[in-house]
Parts: structure tokens; sequence; C-alpha cells
């Protein structure tokens, strides 16, 4: 136990600082690298175990349970968690390492890793967060294999996998329905200099050993060190990162680093929306409920698109703008600049993030409306309007957490380029006496107002005639441009 506490208070006194706006230490990349540095510096004694440190940093259940869960973690073959603890919530983000184990080091070794999630009940069963198919533990569970040199790992997940590093979710078997859950995590070698390069790959590079480069900008092109050696970029070689953009997801590499902190990937695609809300004259305050948010992370999640919201939760989010009965076009331009731009028109999160705003209701064409594309990176979803409608809702069968979350995709999938069908946002869909109601009843689409509140997905295009493949043209990268 005491090696335990001792661990952590070392730990602690060197975790590095969050990401923030300052400017980074730059310094003059002259530096020569031979390829024999190593075997040069036969003067260095390098050290003779590593300690590999296992950071989970977020769960989310994709079945939208508020269950108790708890971890196994094995590294080389041990049980390495150093607190065994119950954890109970739908969407729980870790502050501190989960596990860690010190291991004998051999150049180029290769160190097994399982990290296993098992839902706590009266008989305990193991919870899905791996692409593997499989009814037992081997198709649940992640089996990973860390390079003690370069400090990559590979096995269940994997750089430039698609769903990013250090990412994984149940729902890349293709198996909705086995207590599935989305994990963010990280593996380290601690040597307590505060970044996350080992010794071996310091050396490489020429760098002090004990020195942290985790805010450290070598080649000046305006990503630190270790960011850089993560996703296999040469930290003493400047890249163009403000014009990379490899997972074509509207970020270029720097906004991918700002929004790291957040779990962004260069080579996975990722959605930043930041949502403000409305005070009500009566009642309940207008707001994005946090099931509906749930509900539309979980539609992003089954195509490999991991969507952020930012109620508060990010630092920018859940402003409360005052009561307006009904918003018309310059008000909500008015809004975005004061809640969202922060009177900067060149604020940085402008194309990083979507801006929605959740009020009363809207104004369009002289009527109550219960969504609007107002800007090309901003929507509004009206609360009331929807409220209002919910007793015929009901009645087909859909409820006030569902209808919130389709209207707001629907109008999210007009910031992401939804528009070029003639199912799309057809009035004659509406409603059953109309040919259009039935011509376009193949096209399952939250984009379709015969399915708008009910239904909380885009359509893949495989359901017959007149239907429309809305995630095959998804463009992630429209909200960036100033076509509006």
């Amino acid at each position: 136990m005491g090696k335990i506490i001792a661990f952590v208070i070392c730990f602690a006194l060197f975790l590095p600082m969050a990401i923030t706006d300052e400017k980074y230490e730059i310094h003059e990349a002259n530096i020569a690298i031979s390829k024999n540095f190593l075997e040069a510096n036969t003067n260095l004694i390098p050290p003779k175990n590593v300690t590999i440190v296992v950071w989970i940093k977020r769960v989310r259940s994709l079945n939208m349970q508020n269950q108790s869960i708890f971890f196994k973690i094995l590294i080389d073959g041990e049980e390495s968690i150093w607190w065994k603890q119950i954890y109970r919530g739908m969407d729980i983000w870790f502050e501190w390492p989960m596990a860690w184990n010190t291991v004998d080091y051999e150049s180029g070794k290769e160190v097994p890793i399982q990290i296993e999630m098992w839902k706590k009940g009266i008989v305990d069963k193991p919870c899905d967060i791996s692409k593997q198919k499989g009814k037992y533990l081997y198709g649940k569970s992640l089996t990973l294999f860390y390079n003690l040199t370069t400090g990559e790992w590979y096995g269940d997940d994997e750089l430039k996998d698609g769903n990013g590093y250090g990412h994984a979710s149940g729902y890349e078997d293709g198996n909705y329905c086995e207590d599935d859950y989305e994990i963010w995590f990280d593996i380290v070698e601690w040597d307590g200099d505060g970044d996350r390069l080992t010794y071996w790959e310091k050396l490489k590079y020429g760098f002090n050993t004990s020195k942290d480069y985790s805010k450290v900008d070598l080649d000046n092109d305006g990503i630190p060190c270790d960011w850089e050696d993560k996703y296999g970029y040469n930290p003493l070689v400047a890249e163009d990162h403000k014009h990379l953009d490899d997972d074509e997801d509207g970020l270029d590499n720097i906004e991918e680093w700002l929004t790291s902190q957040w779990f962004s990937d260069p080579f996975a695609k990722d959605i930043f929306i930041e949502v403000d809300f409305m005070e009500a004259k009566v009642g309940k305050d207008y707001i994005l409920p946090k099931k509906s948010q749930q509900m539309i992370c979980n539609a992003f999640a089954k195509h490999n698109i991991t969507v952020h919201f930012d109620d508060g939760m990010l630092g920018g989010g859940g402003d409360m703008i005052p009561y307006d009965n009904r918003m018309y076009g310059d008000e909500l331009m008015a809004a975005r600049m004061k809640y969202f731009l922060h009177g900067d028109p060149n604020y940085w999160r402008k194309g990083v993030f979507h801006y929605a705003i959740i009020c009363c209701q809207m104004g369009w064409g002289g009527r109550p409306a219960g969504g609007r594309m107002f800007s090309y990176d901003g929507f509004t979803v009206g609360a009331q309007y929807v409220r209002n409608w919910m007793w015929m809702l009901r009645l087909q069968g859909s409820d006030y957490i569902t209808a919130m979350a389709s209207v707001f995709m629907h109008e999210l999938g007009h910031n992401l380029g939804l528009f070029d069908f003639e199912g799309i946002d057809n009035e004659k869909t509406r409603f059953p006496w109309n040919k259009e109601y039935w011509e376009y009843g193949n096209y399952k689409s939250c984009m379709n107002y015969r399915y708008v509140f009910k239904l909380v997905d885009y359509s893949d295009g495989t359901h017959g005639e007149n239907d429309f493949d809305d995630w095959g043209h998804l463009d992630l990268r429209r909200f960036d441009e100033d076509w509006w």
C-alpha cells in the first residue's frame, strides 16, 4: 500500500496542466540527429525497467444506461488496477490514472495490455468496448501490445484506425445490443517529466531526457513535440499543420491539437457543438436534455464520427439567454456574436465548433417554427414549439427526449450540407393525404418531415426507391466555409 501511495503522490506532482491558449516555449531546431545516436552515446545509462501507466479518460454508455461498472486491467499478464473502485453513471470522466505496472526493459519489447470493463450485478457481466465479434470476453475487451521503446501500441486499437487513437467502441462490431460502451484511454511511461515521450524517443530526437516537451515546439510549426510524436509526425521537421486535415472533418491539425484536451483526433472525424439555452417565462428553461445529446452521439458513433457537446462541460456553452417568445434571424445572429464569438468575429472557436441555440420559438415566414439554420455554422431549435406538439407526437410513439434530439439532428444535417434531395424539407411529406408522404416513405431520415420528431438518424440509402444516402453525403468541412 505504501508503494501505491508513493506512486500517486509522485504522479500528482508531475501531472501536466490542461492545454490552454497560452504561447508555448519555442526553440530553434538546430539539432543534428545521427542514425547511430543511441550507439554513439554509450555514456548514457538507460533505465533497466519501465513503469507503464494506463489512463482511462472517459467511458460512455451507448445503451444510455446509468449502471454500476468496474474495470480489470492486466499489464504484462498482471492485474494492475491500483485502486479497485465501482463507478456509476451514463457518461463518466476520470481524473486519475487507472492502472500501472513496472516491467523490465528490452529494446523493442512489446508488452500485452488487456482492458476489461464489467457491469456490476448479482452476476458480473462484461461490457462491450471492442471491435472484435464474440459473445465472450475476447469479443468485448481490448487487447493491446505496447512497445516500450516507441511508446506506441496496436491491436484492438491503433493509430489511424478510423475511430481514434486511444478510442474504442462496442459499436464497431456492428452489434448494438451488448451493453456497449465507448471508451477513451491513453498509455504512457511514467518518468516524472510531464510529457508522453519515452526515454528512448528523447534519445532518438536528441532531447534532454529529463525535460518536459509537452509545451515545447522545437520546429516552430505551432504544435508541441509530444502531440506530433504521438500521431506520427517528426517534432523536428516543420509541418504545414494549418492546412492538414487528413480526416476531412473541417479541423486542421492546429485545431485538432487545441481540442485534443477533449479527445479529438487528427485521423478520426470529430464534430464539436457549443449549445446555449434560454430562460423560460414559466415552467422549465429551454435546454437540450442530456439524453437527447446521448442519442445524437450514438447515431454518429455508428459511423465512426465522434460528436462533442459543449453545454458548459467544455468551458464554452450552457449560457442562459434571456427569454424571447420568438427569435428572428437578426436576433439569432446577434446572440451568436455575443454568446458564441464573445464579440470577436475571429474568435478561435469559429470554424471549430458549430453553434446551437435552444430557444422558445423562432419566427419563419410570419409563423413560429421548430428549427432553423440561421448561419453557416449556427442553427436553433424551438423547444416550446416541440412542447406544443407533444400531444400529437406521443400518439405517434415519440417522446420529448427523442423529439428534441431529432429536430436538433435535422438542423445539424443542414450545417453538414444536407439540402439537395427532394425528400429533404419537403412540406408535402408531413401528411398522409399527400402523395409525397408515401413517395418518400423509404427515406427514413430525420431530414424527412415525415420522420422528424420521431427518428434520430440519417438514412444510409438502402431502403429502396426514393431513398437517399445522407451519411454518404455529409460534408463535415462545410461549416468551415463562408458560403452562406
